[in-house]
């Protein structure tokens, strides 16, 4: 079996990261009313939202190694935008770290209520990007309403942040 990361895989992790961090900067400015409002459509409010995506990939960890990176806030207490954001750095490295130890083939077991399930490590870190992208775009959809000027969040967006990872270049064509 091949222990080698997939490239691809670790670098859709630090895109997942990148643009979690990204919008809970942009969120640092929105007042507490915004933040708690409820996104029609969605799974809830701005922070309820954040909440469930780091509360989910820390799950994803847990289901992979049996155990997960734990926030410095208490769930209940409602978490504001700053201790979600160190979560998300916190969670984020650790995916990173994570799927360039675990291969992507290597297999999770997992038990409850009589049954079982086995699958592959990849789904989790497809998930992982997946259900980020999801509840970005609730939130982005919500900010675009309220008139907020946002980043390119998108793979674009991290194209450009991260040029030397992709080796872009820029310039006129000269004819």
């Amino acid at each position: 079996m091949n222990s080698q990361p997939e490239p691809t895989v670790v670098e859709f992790l630090r895109y997942d990261l990148w643009a979690n961090q990204a919008l809970l900067a942009i969120c640092k400015d929105l007042s507490r009313d915004q933040l708690t409002a409820p996104i029609p459509g969605a799974y809830g409010s701005v922070l309820e939202t954040f909440g469930h995506m780091l509360y989910a990939e820390a799950d994803y960890i847990q289901r992979i190694t049996g155990s997960s990176p734990q926030p410095s806030f208490r769930w209940e207490d409602g978490p504001g935008v700053d201790e979600l954001s160190a979560y998300a750095a916190q969670v984020g490295q650790a995916f990173i770290d994570l799927v360039q130890r675990v291969p992507p083939a290597q297999n999770v077991h997992e038990e409850e209520n009589g049954l079982f399930v086995d699958y592959q490590v990849r789904q989790l870190y497809m998930q992982a990007v997946n259900h980020g992208i999801a509840h970005r775009t609730d939130i982005t959809t919500y900010l675009n309403r309220l008139g907020v000027q946002l980043p390119e969040l998108d793979g674009w967006g991290y194209l450009w942040t991260h040029r030397d990872r992709f080796a872009a270049r820029e310039g006129k064509v000269s004819r």
